[in-house]
């Protein structure tokens, strides 16, 4: 029993930082895109409120 932990130890730690890159390639992908969604959306509705 005592010879596995070791290796649980180091399977959940892969497993945090694996989890911990995820996240950070997921920030680096999605928040420039709700960005770009947000500042679309904005120019689109004063476009709108220009035109009329």
């Amino acid at each position: 029993m005592t010879s596995q932990d070791p290796m649980r130890d180091a399977l959940a730690e892969a497993g945090t930082s694996l989890m911990r890159t995820l996240g950070i390639i997921l920030l680096i992908i999605v928040v420039p895109i709700v960005l770009l969604a947000a500042l679309g959306m904005l120019f689109f509705v004063l476009g709108g409120t220009v035109d009329h």
